[in-house]
């Protein structure tokens, strides 16, 4: 589950979780599994990445399709940032969240208890670094639909009505894979 800041990714790949029992791995959740197959604290992990010992798109990179590839996991969410990193990788569903701007400043400011400008602004900052990512990456433009199976603005659906529109999908997609 890709998307862009404020879309409420982590919101919507939560309610997913808990209905469709599927462990969610973000960025957050991997820097802690890739701080400890390290065994480093997380600031240890930090003083490294930034000083270059360190590649963290690479690790992280390296780590999520590894779990991609365990036979032992039947099913797993993938979302946010992270989920740019395997975006060319087999996947049962592959979706996108946009929203508007303004919406999505909106969540942020929310979020993060800060003004709707630095929101503005987090949200642009975010939009450049997926972009980059994504480029550097897979050679592609984040933002292109035909790279996802499905394509939902949370500006027009709450964050249940879209968790609602991608189990369902999820759920043909799985039981079309079964026949």
């Amino acid at each position: 589950m890709c998307g862009q800041l404020g879309t409420g990714c982590t919101e919507i790949a939560q309610i997913i979780s808990s209905r469709m029992k599927i462990p969610v791995f973000n960025t957050e959740k991997l820097l802690h599994h890739l701080a400890a197959d390290l065994e480093l604290s997380f600031t240890q992990l930090a003083t490294k990445a930034t000083s270059g010992e360190v590649e963290l798109d690479e690790s992280l990179s390296s780590l999520v399709s590894g779990f991609i590839r365990d036979k032992h996991i039947e099913k797993i969410i993938i979302e946010g940032r992270t989920a740019f990193m395997v975006l060319l990788e087999p996947a049962t569903l592959k979706v996108l969240l946009i929203a508007p701007e303004y919406v999505r400043a909106y969540h942020i400011a929310q979020r993060r208890e800060i003004s709707y400008e630095r929101a503005q602004e987090a949200t642009r900052v975010s939009d450049d670094d997926r972009a980059q990512l994504v480029r550097r990456l897979w050679k592609v433009d984040w933002l292109d639909p035909s790279l996802y199976d499905l394509v939902i603005n949370t500006g027009a659906w709450s964050y249940e009505q879209a968790a609602d529109i991608i189990e369902k999908a999820l759920r043909n997609r799985s039981s079309a894979k079964e026949v």
